[in-house]
Parts: C-alpha cells; sequence; structure tokens
C-alpha cells in the first residue's frame, strides 16, 4: 500500500464521517423514551434550587420566572425572551413533563438541541405531559423559545427535567478505525523498510 492511497482513505473517512444535521424522535409517552434511551437517565425534579448537570440562563426581559413548588415556571415572550439550559456534558436525549396552562393558552414552546430546532413545537394547549426528544447527534444546550401560535408570550411550568449522557457517536468510531488503519500501515510499512 502506498502513501498516496493511505492518504486518500484518511481523507475519506473524514469526509465520510463529518456530522450532517441532527435527526430527532420525540416522544409525548415518557416511558418510551425511557425505553428509546435504555433506561438510563439523569432526572431534576427541582426540588430545591440546586439543579444537577445543568444550569438555567434566562435571556432577555419578561420571565415570570422562578423554582417554586417541586416546578420551574417560567415565561417566553416572542423571540426575544427564552431560556438556555447549559448541560455540564454532552447529551442526547431531553425531556420534561410540560405545563402550558398557567397563563391560558399562548404560543406553545419550541425546543432547539444544539441550535437545531426540533419539530413539532409543544402546543399551547399542553397541560402537564410528557415531550422528550432523542437526537441523533449529541449537544449541551437546550433553548426554548416561545411557539408560532397566537399570542404575545407563553407562560409554563416545568417539571422531571430528564436528560441521558451521550455515547460516542459512530463517526467517532470511524475515525478512530481510520486512525487505526493508519497507524497499522505505516508500522508495517517502516518494518517493510528495515527488513
Amino acid at each position: 500500500m502506498n502513501i498516496k492511497s493511505l492518504v486518500v482513505a484518511a481523507v475519506s473517512a473524514v469526509v465520510l464521517s463529518s456530522a450532517a444535521h441532527a435527526s430527532f424522535i420525540t416522544f409525548t409517552d415518557r416511558a418510551a423514551w425511557e425505553l428509546a434511551v435504555g433506561g438510563t437517565f439523569s432526572e431534576e425534579a427541582f426540588d430545591d434550587a440546586v439543579l444537577s448537570g445543568f444550569s438555567l440562563e434566562e435571556v432577555g426581559s419578561g420571565h415570570s420566572s422562578g423554582i417554586n413548588g417541586g416546578v420551574y415556571h417560567d415565561r417566553t415572550v416572542l423571540d426575544s425572551t427564552y431560556t438556555n439550559y447549559h448541560f455540564g456534558s454532552m447529551i442526547n436525549a431531553f425531556g420534561a413533563n410540560w405545563d402550558l396552562t398557567p397563563g391560558g393558552p399562548g404560543q406553545g414552546l419550541r425546543l432547539f438541541l444544539g441550535g437545531e430546532l426540533v419539530t413539532p413545537q409543544i402546543a399551547n394547549t399542553f397541560s402537564g405531559g410528557f415531550f422528550g426528544v432523542v437526537s441523533t447527534t449529541s449537544f449541551n444546550l437546550v433553548t426554548v423559545r416561545s411557539g408560532n401560535f397566537g399570542g404575545g408570550a407563553e407562560t409554563h411550568n416545568v417539571d422531571n427535567v430528564v436528560f441521558t449522557s451521550a455515547v460516542p457517536e459512530p463517526e467517532s468510531y470511524a475515525l478512530m478505525l481510520a486512525g487505526l488503519g493508519l497507524m497499522g500501515a505505516i508500522a508495517r510499512r517502516r518494518k517493510a523498510k528495515q527488513a
């Protein structure tokens, strides 16, 4: 095997393994979400103000937020007021119990995982049920913005946030295998030159 073919193989591995847009599978049944993630996940029940595994960042003005009574109460306003969930490590699944009825029907909610929009959005009539997502790519940021139903804001409660730590993605394995193959070919070539 010559160097040219090794370079072509390495470049091909990098190009073929580059990350594409994420694919999302949404769930409104928590048991189905748990089954999809293999049953291993972390959970934040908002029992106190100390969050585990993530932090909250409220961007813009108009939030009516806080942790009270075991729920996180929040309000998003159009695109100017939204909430970021910053995770301490990469995750590939996220969900929670969402109640969008405290302020009456508003705009609904849109979730962005790592900057990519999840569809469908959470409807403005969602009342305490589970909505979760499993992604094909890992992320460490979930942004909650108002949806595009009528109204000027969305007041909502969040409880029992669940998330899973990301496992290495297939493209990571492809890169690792390509690198190991390249190292093996180089070692074989050196050994052949010494003989």
